[in-house]
């Protein structure tokens, strides 16, 4: 009987483990598809130049392969900096 209950807990981790797993890995696709999205409004505008967009590109791969290997953090930390230079700037005053 002990047996069987610590081969149901082991088995609870071992779930528990694989859906967070998934959990991350399905925040970071939709933090790729969301930052993808502002990339895509900044071009149309024009308001990249043409080595800002292949630049920015370039990032969005790199992102998006991190995603797909499990380092999330670093995938997180690439859309930042897409972010930061896609970005509007800020009115002058």
């Amino acid at each position: 009987m002990r047996e069987r209950i610590m081969i149901s807990a082991c088995m609870m981790l071992l779930m528990a483990g694989t859906a967070y797993a998934a959990d991350e890995e399905q925040a970071c696709v939709n933090e790729l598809a969301k930052t993808e999205t502002l990339v895509d409004q900044r071009v149309e505008a024009k308001a990249l130049s043409e080595g800002e967009v292949e630049e920015v590109n370039l990032l969005l791969d790199e992102a998006d392969a991190l995603c797909t290997e499990g380092n999330y953090k670093k995938a997180r930390e690439t859309l930042a900096t897409v972010g930061k230079m896609v970005a509007p700037a800020a009115p002058a005053q």
